[in-house]
């Protein structure tokens, strides 16, 4: 049975070390917003305006949208949040008639508003379930037994709670590796419609020129819109639905911020990795940051150079471009940060003075977790190069995806099962669940791109490295072009056609895809398998090295980012001297036509756009009261990370000034660590936002909606 009194132990030492130590960092759960001392920081508010379960509070405004953040900025169901985060979404409702995603979007009423394939996550509450998903576990347990119990409870729980609310999305997430389980309650609300998007020279003005950079001039907002039946429950979409209302929206004020402010977040940060040890930075400094970074880059060219000629083409790709792009120079600015700030020698001299310390306590036992962890860690460097590059095989080529699930089916079925009078309904069933999440075709062509060219990186791999079913393949570039040829697995509409009429011919195809992947399905399997097993056994060290932090360490343990809502805050703050060319925390209107004048295409501008940013007669409650310009941009020190994308960016107040979207190049080294010099992050000033909206669409129906009424 799991030790209960250690984990009581465990989470009273957490309690302490959070209240004991506090600098700008940290991404509250809201669990440990107790541990921030608000009239200290700035606040004008209190906890409970953030967070009360017993009543109604600023967390109610928000809303997970995708992998992004939004909020709500009316009572009719308005969300406000960044044009990047419904990007693919305006994209997939553009064609060459109805540019939206170059010539913006704005619903006059609401009968114009368009269905996009968004859905919005409320979460309700949440409770620890430590204790529950724990059940069982005994310390001393194989690796895979533990997590094959903990899984089971999580079900288990899962399962009871859906019973109970069944109107709800229940999800648990890990908090702390082996030791800490959160249970939340969301609303999800399935009917999302697009309301406004800006002109894509405002909306991504800069480009992957100014990606993660700062100075930024992007005014990277959009909104859309929540419904939900006429009964006021969550609905798919119907043209009968309404507007929903939400328990709480954010009250916006156009006169902004300043510098030194406070500001703070509130938002669904997707992943961060602050307590794994030395050895995982090594591993992402590396093989896998450079990796990704070359692979991504080679996937962009192809796709760019497919799309040059034709537009339609182009826009079925450009939601992924922009999505590689965006990683792309993530890791690169990681790679930049690591190296800047020493942090893995930081880790490696931390761990060092915890082993230190441990063995000044003359343990009964002494620490092996340390040299387990690093053995661990040297295995998985052994084969990186290998295994980063298999990986993409099921991940980037839509068709090998698809007949790898196949030959996976295949493998669990026997030929007995063939005459089973259920057989082929169940194949069935089973090969479009699985294909709905794994199978997509980007564009044919890159797809047979990608394959060819795995095939030829795979088979210049060292000889004990190489697989034995590509080595065959002299050729990629060829073989592909026949495989693609002659194979159906390349077009979703033929292959779910045939699934539905002869589904046998998709089991039994034989073509020189689907030999492949009948072929590579072992070896990718052994690897994957190889791969799990090195990772259960690091999750069974991790929680040794996090009770040991706590102990001997005296380290404060806000648990890692998992897409959960979280609580940051800090301050509009510039850069010091000499850490960037623009260390002023606000950006203004007449740089863009610096910017402007340049050759680079990132900074063109449309001729409405530009007549816009030339508009003299502007409310004086969206300019700067020292510059007397429009602030475009704002830069601060909080701690945030992806999914922090569409954050509102609040005041002391609790009022809207902004809309997150980026981190800096810098910050980038977030996801690791956060640095006071180099963290800093970018919103689009809420100034800037209603000044587009006011003078480029005369959108007043919906300023006045958000309670907005200017000059």
């Amino acid at each position: 049975m799991y030790n209960k009194t250690k984990q009581v132990i465990l989470l009273c030492l957490l309690a302490i070390l959070l209240k004991s130590h506090r600098t700008d960092e940290g991404m509250f759960p809201l669990s440990h917003l107790k541990d921030v001392d608000f009239k200290a920081a700035g606040f004008n508010i209190s906890q409970k305006d953030i967070y009360n379960p017993d009543g109604t509070a600023l967390t109610d405004a928000l809303v997970r949208l995708g992998g992004c953040t939004g909020s709500f900025v009316s009572p009719q169901g308005l969300i406000i949040t960044n044009h990047h985060c419904v990007f693919g979404s305006v994209a997939g409702v553009s064609n060459k008639e109805n540019d939206y995603l170059e010539n913006g979007f704005y619903a006059a009423d609401r009968t114009k508003e368009l269905k996009i394939g968004l859905t919005c996550k409320i979460t309700k509450s949440y409770e620890d379930v430590s204790i529950k998903v724990l059940d069982g576990i005994n310390l001393n347990m194989d690796p895979v037994q533990k997590k094959e119990i903990i899984n089971r409870n999580i079900a288990a729980l899962t399962k009871q709670e859906q019973t109970k609310y069944p109107a709800m999305t229940i999800e648990i997430s890990e908090m702390l590796v082996g030791y800490s389980y959160t249970l939340f309650r969301y609303q999800t609300l399935k009917d999302v419609r697009l309301v406004y998007v800006p002109p894509r020279t405002i909306g991504e003005f800069g480009g992957e020129t100014d990606n993660w950079e700062w100075p930024k001039h992007t005014g990277d907002f959009s909104f859309v819109r929540a419904y939900v039946g006429k009964d006021g429950q969550p609905a798919d979409y119907s043209p009968d639905n309404i507007p929903y209302t939400p328990k709480k929206h954010l009250v916006i004020n156009p006169k902004g911020t300043k510098d030194k402010d406070l500001v703070f977040i509130l938002g669904y940060p997707g992943a961060t990795f602050r307590h794994e040890p030395a050895q995982f930075i090594r591993y992402q400094q590396e093989a896998v940051l450079p990796f990704i970074s070359e692979w991504y880059g080679w996937r962009m060219q192809q796709m760019e150079e497919l799309g040059k000629t034709d537009r339609d083409r182009y826009l079925r790709m450009a939601s992924t471009i922009k999505s590689l792009a965006n990683v792309k120079k993530n890791f690169e600015g990681k790679m930049f940060g690591l190296k800047q700030t020493g942090l893995l020698d930081i880790k490696k001299a931390e761990q060092e003075e915890l082993m230190a310390k441990m063995k000044q306590a003359n343990l009964s036992q002494p620490p092996v977790f340390f040299h387990t962890i690093d053995s661990l860690y040297e295995l998985r460097m052994a084969t990186a190069k290998r295994d980063l590059l298999l990986n993409r095989f099921n991940s980037d080529c839509g068709a090998l995806s698809a007949a790898l699930a196949i030959s996976a089916f295949k493998q669990k079925n026997p030929v007995v099962s063939w005459t089973h009078p259920t057989f082929w309904d169940q194949w069935k069933k089973d090969a479009k669940e699985t294909f709905k999440s794994r199978y997509k075709i980007v564009d044919v062509e890159l797809d047979e791109l990608t394959l060819a060219e795995l095939i030829k990186r795979a088979n210049t791999l060292p000889k004990k490295f190489r697989i034995k079913a590509l080595k065959k393949i002299k050729k990629p570039g060829e073989w592909a072009h026949k495989a693609y040829s002659n194979s159906f697995l390349d077009d979703p509409a033929l292959l779910y056609k045939l699934l539905d009429s002869v589904p046998w011919q998709v089991y039994f195809n034989r073509d020189k895809i689907q030999q492949l992947a009948d072929k590579l399905l072992p070896d990718l399997q052994k690897i994957s398998d190889y791969q799990t097993k090195l990772t259960d056994k690091l999750n069974e060290q991790l929680p040794l090295l996090l009770e040991a932090k706590i102990k001997y360490a005296n380290k404060k343990f806000i648990p890692d980012a998992n897409a959960t809502l979280r609580f940051t805050y800090g301050y509009i703050s510039g850069y010091k001297e000499g850490l960037n060319k623009h260390p002023e925390p606000f950006t203004y209107r007449k740089e863009i036509f610096a910017k402007n004048e340049t050759d680079n295409a990132d900074y063109r501008l449309s001729t409405s756009v530009r007549e816009l940013l030339k508009q003299e007669l502007i409310s004086k409650d969206l300019l700067d009261h020292e510059t007397n310009d429009l602030v475009i941009c704002m830069l601060y020190n909080m701690d945030t990370t992806g999914g922090n994308s569409g954050s509102p960016v609040m005041d002391a107040n609790g009022n809207l000034v902004g809309v997150n979207f980026d981190r800096a190049y810098t910050a980038t080294l977030n996801d690791y660590s956060w640095n006071p010099d180099y963290s800093r992050s970018i919103a689009v000033d809420i100034r800037y936002v209603l000044f587009t909206m006011k003078y480029l669409n005369h959108a007043d129906n919906l300023l006045s909606e958000m309670g907005i009424h200017l000059d």
